[in-house]
């Protein structure tokens, strides 16, 4: 494609090359010559940062968001039992390994990345022995195989995705490669053309002021938006209101822009999420905290905060095994989700635990909110397969700023000590009952 708008690109060129050379004759000739082996030279440049990288970086990105997908279907059909999880497994699987294939035949492949793709097919194939075996087995196996099963699964798909990213991280340093060529390319360029313009007279200069307005500023101008892009500004884009074959290349280099800003969002999303529930991490909670005190500060308002704890959460994973744990997390994640308010904030604080920021809650409010989250989990059995329902209990130990603590530290230790009264309340119910 690229070589098409390349071939295109002097083709429109040659005809305003003739017509300089009619009015302008030999000096014009020379300008001429120095100019298309600038643009040339430009133009190439240009083409080995989007080309090769580009085709490189989507097919990784495509893998591995194929890889990625496949998890889900596995953890579905060994939580669920669901045929269509199991197809639906296998058919990514294969998807898959044809996207290796195609990967491994692409000729500008250099040979450490070819390497890479070796590799982390090798990992792929282990993680999907492993995943067709259990989601064909007629009985299911001693709890222990299948957590260890399951844990190999996870840690080869983990190596290939680990692999994969290498690859992604070579093709951005090969664009920074070649965005220091294209440069030295364009100083090299200048310095003749400047040469030339000296002896081309008045007849000349227009020229080269026509050829610069019509192709060597786009040049430059993508030139500059490359530089931006390699120096960490993802989000550079060439704005080009152009149909021709500098505005193919242009639209071509925006979406490599694009995917890359799209994995750049991925990776700050999961720095401050947690990656099994989806909610924000303690980390996010603890800063959030703060900015909320200092909110509360200005405009004189209140905020409650909530810690909630899964009751008897260690029993269960030793009883049913960490996947019906992990489904447990994930359904108590989503309730709290559908049942606070859009404008508070949800996290996981860690193991079991769970914490809420009510924005303009008083103390009431949050007694009211936590009374509503507690029916909702305790109306909401959780299935674990076979047709069996858990039932969940929570915890939940609440503070109130300012009315119990003015600081950061205050307002957790006293929602913290909260907690610890809840269970002890829980407990002493079930030793009673």
């Amino acid at each position: 494609m690229f070589l098409k708008n390349l071939n295109s690109l002097w083709h429109s060129l040659r005809t305003r090359i003739l017509v300089s050379i009619l009015i302008m004759l030999l000096p014009i000739i020379v300008l001429m010559y120095s100019a298309y082996n600038s643009i040339r030279g430009n133009t190439r440049s240009l083409t080995q940062i989007i080309d090769a990288p580009l085709k490189e970086l989507t097919a990784t990105n495509k893998i591995q968001s194929e890889i990625l997908k496949s998890e889900l279907p596995f953890h579905l059909y060994l939580n669920r039992g669901e045929s269509a999880d199991r197809d639906s497994f296998l058919r990514l699987a294969s998807n898959i390994e044809l996207m290796f294939e195609n990967i491994l035949k692409i000729e500008t492949l250099s040979s450490p990345d070819g390497e890479l793709f070796v590799s982390a097919q090798s990992e792929w194939q282990q993680a999907r022995e492993i995943g067709e075996k259990l989601l064909t087995l007629d009985h299911v196996p001693p709890m222990s195989d299948l957590v260890s099963n399951v844990d190999k699964f996870g840690r080869h798909l983990s190596r290939t995705v680990s692999l994969l990213d290498e690859v992604s991280e070579n093709a951005l340093d090969e664009i920074k490669n070649h965005r220091f060529i294209a440069q030295d390319n364009e100083w090299q360029s200048i310095g003749t053309l400047t040469l030339i313009f000296s002896l081309g007279l008045l007849l000349a200069a227009l020229a080269a002021l026509s050829l610069r307005q019509s192709v060597i500023q786009p040049i430059r101008r993508m030139e500059k938006s490359v530089n931006k892009f390699g120096q960490g500004n993802t989000a550079e884009r060439i704005n080009f209101n152009s149909n021709d074959e500098l505005g193919h290349l242009a639209s071509a280099f925006n979406l490599l822009a694009e995917r890359y800003e799209h994995i750049q969002n991925e990776l700050n999303f999961l720095s401050v999420h947690d990656n099994l529930t989806g909610l924000y991490d303690r980390t996010k909670l603890q800063e959030e905290v703060a900015l909320e005190i200092q909110r509360a500060k200005r405009y004189d308002r209140a905020f409650s905060l909530l810690l909630i704890d899964i009751d008897n959460f260690t029993q269960v994973n030793e009883k049913y095994g960490r996947l019906v744990g992990d489904s447990i997390l994930c359904a108590v994640a989503n309730t709290i989700c559908s049942t606070i308010r859009p404008t508070d904030l949800s996290s996981r604080f860690g193991g079991n635990e769970f914490g809420v920021i009510l924005s303009e809650t008083d103390t009431r409010g949050a007694l009211e909110t936590a009374t509503r989250l507690e029916e909702a989990i305790q109306e909401n059995p959780i299935n674990i397969g076979d047709g069996k329902l858990l039932n969940i209990n929570i915890n939940i130990g609440l503070s109130t700023y300012p009315n119990e603590a003015e600081t950061e530290a205050g307002l957790f230790a006293k929602t913290e000590q909260s907690l610890s009264q809840a269970k002890l309340i829980s407990n002493n119910k079930a030793l009673n009952s």
